[in-house]
């Protein structure tokens, strides 16, 4: 028996495209997450590629595809979206979701191209009373979770430093790597970033290697590598210790112990939703989260385009 009803719209690599991943990382994509969670079924796909819609059936045989997310929306009524689409369209989807009377939205990141849109995507999700979560999925996964309140609890001591690695775009891959620093730091106070066209590989989307100072004073460093050598790591240096978060986060390292292995990211992402939609957990990665994160975004895109001039977080 199937308690929600799900429907992702945009099948492209994340939303949909589940033959693009190593079977250890499986389910790797929203569609995959809900076809194998029990308490959910997989009600629709909407794509206005149709050639994607043609792969997709494939690998979700039997889910009825729509080339109109309006039209899935009204005719499904689902529980639970997934918005896999272009940040541009973000806001468009979410408030077409929302309007329709969804319980739950998952939005992929960046939130939105623009802060206003994102803003307004919150007013209007908070008015339908609709969940809105941001696809920051190691906000989700249970051993960072689990580390992350040791490292609140003191485990590190006083933070003093933070090297980060990112890759493949500022906005499509470092959103990741602020918003997990963030989440084990707090606040920010100020920011200061500069374009590195070396390791761009994006037009649109040009790298920037940044220092994010927080309120705390603990010190960030941003590095933003090519596409061919990136990874995506982070290590934290407190008084006490240090601790690294390697291989896209699978794997803890603290002293003598290394934690983890290849898993689902985007299962456990799933699992918590239906969980807030029960009344068993408060949301995680929610959307003031997402503003957040966008706030500071934007607050070392503004830097970079004016040589690394220093920007307060309001």
């Amino acid at each position: 028996m199937k308690n929600y009803k799900a429907t992702v719209i945009g099948c492209g690599r994340i939303g949909a495209e589940e033959w693009r991943y190593q079977k250890n990382i499986k389910p790797a994509t929203h569609a995959a997450a809900y076809w194998n969670h029990p308490k959910i079924e997989l009600a629709g796909l909407c794509d206005i590629d149709s050639r994607k819609l043609k792969k997709t059936k494939k690998f979700f045989p039997g889910v009825p595809l729509y080339s109109s997310a309006r039209k899935m929306l009204k005719e499904i009524e689902p529980d639970i979206v997934s918005v896999a689409t272009h940040p541009d369209t973000h806001f468009k989807f979410v408030k077409m979701a929302a309007e329709s009377g969804v319980k739950a939205i998952i939005c992929e990141k960046p939130m939105s191209d623009s802060f206003i849109k994102a803003e307004s995507m919150v007013k209007i999700c908070e008015e339908k009373k609709c969940l809105l979560f941001i696809s920051h999925l190691r906000h989700f996964d249970p051993l960072i979770r689990k580390w992350q309140e040791k490292v609140k609890k003191g485990l590190l001591g006083k933070i003093s430093q933070v090297n980060c690695f990112y890759h493949n775009g500022f906005f499509n891959n470092a959103t990741h790597t602020v918003d997990l620093l963030r989440w084990f730091l707090g606040e920010v106070g100020v920011v200061s970033g500069f374009y590195n066209l070396e390791t761009s590989n994006l037009e649109k989307d040009k790298n920037i290697d940044a220092i994010v100072c927080f309120k705390n004073k603990s010190n960030a460093i941003l590095h933003s590598l090519p596409q061919k050598r990136g990874f995506t790591e982070w290590f934290f240096y407190g008084e006490k210790g240090e601790l690294a978060i390697k291989k896209l986060g699978m794997e803890i390292s603290y002293k003598n112990l290394k934690i983890g292995k290849p898993r689902s990211l985007m299962a456990p992402m799933v699992s918590h939703i239906v969980s807030c939609l029960e009344g068993k957990e408060k949301p995680l990665s929610t959307d003031q989260d997402g503003l957040a994160v966008l706030k500071i975004l934007f607050a070392l895109e503004k830097s970079a385009e004016n040589n690394g001039k220093v920007i307060t977080i309001a």
